[in-house]
């Protein structure tokens, strides 16, 4: 389909549900009052202006600039949503986030897709590079984020190559923690739901000197319950601090500090939960049900310091300056029953082996560097900005995995009995991998007219990749891209003052830490990524609206290739030419009325080979996301009600059950129909500094599938949970 026609191809009755309320909010005359709070300390003036979308950004090309004047589709999660929807971990952020799709993959993983690509540069940290660029899942050790530290979480769809380096085209996720406030705040919270689960928040601001030169921000969180999955649960801890001193008027000097952990027993793993017995007949587990042990567990601990330092001299240019050194560990124990089970007996079985544990010893070491120059300057009569910066961030992650011998073979009759094997004195396989990027950038906003900025940028990036391996199982693999340029150009044009145009273009160089069939690492990933849209700013700026389509060409695209494993425990990929990818998306975010907030968006995208054929037929094509606030205080003060509404087409997946035991192969199809899920929050303010709120999730108890790629991983029940706030 080309990209034009899918504007035109009103395939989804939700389509005209959006635009009817984009509508409907264009007309709209009441201007609600401005919730900005503007800290003039702070160089990149990124204000909340409402409660659900914010002023500016600076993601894109590092400019500080407002969503309207950005040639990218940009999402914000901010922490009044977060807060409303009492979303407590990085995957069910990134669940509420228009245009990203979450395939489960285990307990503690769940790819992350968005335009049809995987998420595979990770999370960002303040701006600041922290992963390394194969990494793809929401639960691995350097994305496990407990969003009570988030200010807001931007994601800026598309490539992103300018500031982040070299990545897929799909988004780049920057998780801004929270700020010092200039007055006093604290808050506290508790709150128990469903599973007998409950947790504790607090965050505590403002100055710790009576000079007014230093002031700090403190918050800590608790967790912990069961869940509805049989022997399984999880808890959390969270704490974090930032201090900021003033060092002049125009100089600062902040230092953060964080630490998280979080400890899970009874963790089920990408195989646990076969979809299918061996004929290929499928198997009805119940949403509970879960192979896995009492004594598996899955224990992360994270840590991370920074240091950040900002000076604005007097020609309003600015100087900042960021380093972080980060460390994650992984202590895992986990249970791999096999991949398919003999109807007849109840037995798992699989190709690669029996039913077998392992333990896990991961640990990440991480160092960030940025360091930019932003401001304005004349020329030809006009004013005009420019950003030049570099940053750099290298990754050492070591995976050493110590396999026990075949046991007996699992029972589904077995319910979690199976005793813990013992282990071997020596690892089974394992990796030890070094990653570094860096990388000179810069970008130009010229303005051509009062109406027009054209944007012109680029980056120089270098990227080294080595791998050794401890146990001897294969050999060690290295590679090394210098001097690599990706360029970034960018239109604007603003029809009046609330609506603009714009396009955009930039190319994909993406080397990764993929092995092929030969044990060699697969070659860089290239292409382009264009794309065009409009944008809507109301109501200074506190309601924003945006339509734009896309397209990305690329080659060497990895593909799992279904051959297993290399003996390193790499899977074995192969490489795809011609994959192209269009689609578009309509977004929504902002405040309504003074009392009326929304955030939401629809997503469409088709991704094909060089043949035509559908790609990635587990992702759906279409996304729909919405959530609402409405305060009543008009009527019933002090109370407030939201909803939000999540819909995804239907979906499917082909593979093959390869025979054990001299059983035949059988192909099986795997499909997922579209569906609804329906969350519900309901909050009173009990005095003017106690709250209550009450969600309740999955309301209409709807049973799903989040994963199909042969196994079972249910969504969560209809679930709630009470909570109580106190403000100072």
């Amino acid at each position: 389909m080309p990209p034009l026609s899918v504007l035109t191809s009103w395939r989804s009755p939700l389509i005209p549900v959006l635009l009817s309320t984009l509508t409907l909010t264009v007309q709209a005359n009441t201007d609600p009052k401005q919730d900005e709070k503007e800290d003039t300390e702070q160089i990149e003036r990124l204000n909340v202006v409402g409660t659900y979308t914010r002023a500016a950004m600076n993601s894109a090309t590092g400019l500080s600039m407002s969503l309207k004047e950005t040639p990218q589709s940009v999402t914000l999660i901010t922490e009044e949503m977060i807060s409303d929807k009492g979303l407590i971990t990085m995957e069910s952020v990134l669940n509420h986030t228009p245009g990203v799709t979450m395939v489960g993959d285990a307990s503690e993983n769940s790819q992350i897709f968005v335009r049809g690509y995987a998420l595979d540069s990770g999370v960002q940290i303040d701006g600041l590079i922290t992963t390394s660029s194969s990494n793809v899942y929401s639960g691995s050790i350097d994305q496990g984020l407990d969003p009570v530290i988030a200010e807001r979480v931007e994601v800026l769809k598309g490539a992103a190559g300018i500031l982040s380096g070299l990545g897929e085209p799909s988004a780049t996720v920057n998780f801004i923690r929270k700020r010092p406030t200039d007055d006093t705040r604290a808050t506290a919270s508790v709150s128990y739901g469903s599973w007998n689960t409950y947790r504790l928040e607090a965050d505590v601001s403002g100055w710790l000197t009576d000079s007014g030169n230093v002031k700090g921000r403190f918050v800590s969180a608790v967790k912990k319950g069961d869940s509805f999955i049989d022997r399984y649960q999880r808890d959390t801890t969270v704490l974090y601090g930032v201090v900021e001193t003033s060092l002049g008027t125009d100089t600062s000097l902040s230092l953060f500090a964080d630490y998280q952990k979080s400890q899970t027993d009874g963790v089920y793993n990408w195989n646990s939960n076969p979809a299918f017995y061996t004929d290929g007949t499928a198997v009805e587990f119940g949403r509970s049900y879960s192979s896995s042990q009492d004594w598996t567990h899955w224990d992360v601990t994270q840590k991370s310091l920074m240091a950040e330092f900002k000076h604005r001299f007097d020609n309003d240019w600015s100087l900042v300056s960021a380093y972080r050194i980060a460390n994650a560990t992984i202590d895992a124990l986990a249970f791999y029953p096999g991949d398919n089970i003999v109807k007849s007996t109840g037995e798992f079985v699989g190709p690669w082996g029996d039913t077998y544990a392992a333990q896990h010893d991961r640990e990440s070491d991480t160092n960030s560097f940025n360091l930019y120059a932003t401001g304005n300057f004349d020329l030809l009569g006009r004013e005009h900005s420019a950003v030049i910066g570099f940053n750099y961030g290298d990754n050492e992650f070591d995976n050493i995995n110590t396999n026990s011998t075949p046991q007996r073979r699992y029972n589904v009759a077995d319910q979690g009995n199976n005793p813990k094997p013992n282990l071997p004195n020596s690892p089974t396989n394992g990796q030890k991998n070094e990653q570094s990027q860096s990388g000179v950038y810069g970008t130009v906003r010229i303005n051509v007219l009062d109406s027009l900025k054209l944007m012109v940028g680029g980056r120089v990036s270098n990227w080294s990749y080595e791998k050794h391996d401890p146990v001897g199982n294969s050999t060690d693999a290295t590679m090394e891209k210098t001097g690599i340029f990706i360029p970034y150009y960018g239109l604007v044009y603003d029809v009046t003052e609330q609506i603009s145009v714009y396009a955009s273009r930039t190319e994909i160089f993406k080397p990764g830490t993929y092995f092929g069939e030969d044990g060699q690492l697969l070659e860089p990933a290239e292409g382009t990524n264009v794309e065009g849209g409009i944008k809507v700013a109301l109501f200074d700026d506190t309601l924003n609206m945006s339509a734009a389509i896309y397209e990305t060409n690329k080659d060497n695209e990895p593909e799992y290739a279904g051959k297993g494993q290399l003996p390193s425990g790499d899977f074995i990929y192969e490489s795809v030419d011609g994959i192209t990818t269009k689609g578009y998306e309509l977004e929504i975010a902002g405040r309504l009325t003074d009392l009326w907030d929304i955030s939401g968006g629809y997503t469409h995208n088709d991704a094909e080979d060089e043949d035509g054929l559908r790609r990635q037929t587990y992702l759906p094509e279409d996304i729909f996301k919405l959530t609402t606030k409405y305060n009543f205080e008009d009527i019933l003060p002090g109370v407030t009600a939201g909803a939000s509404w999540r819909w995804q087409s239907s979906t499917f997946y082909q593979g093959t059950i390869w025979g054990v035991d001299g059983a035949p192969n059988v192909a099986y199809r795997q499909a997922q129909s579209a569906y609804s899920l329906v969350d519900l929050m309901f909050g009173y303010q009990i005095t003017p500094s106690i709250s209550m709120q009450v969600n309740i999730n999955n309301i209409f108890d709807k049973n799903y599938n989040r994963s199909l790629w042969g196994y079972a991983d249910f969504g969560e029940p209809r679930n709630a949970t009470l909570s109580l706030r106190w403000t100072l």
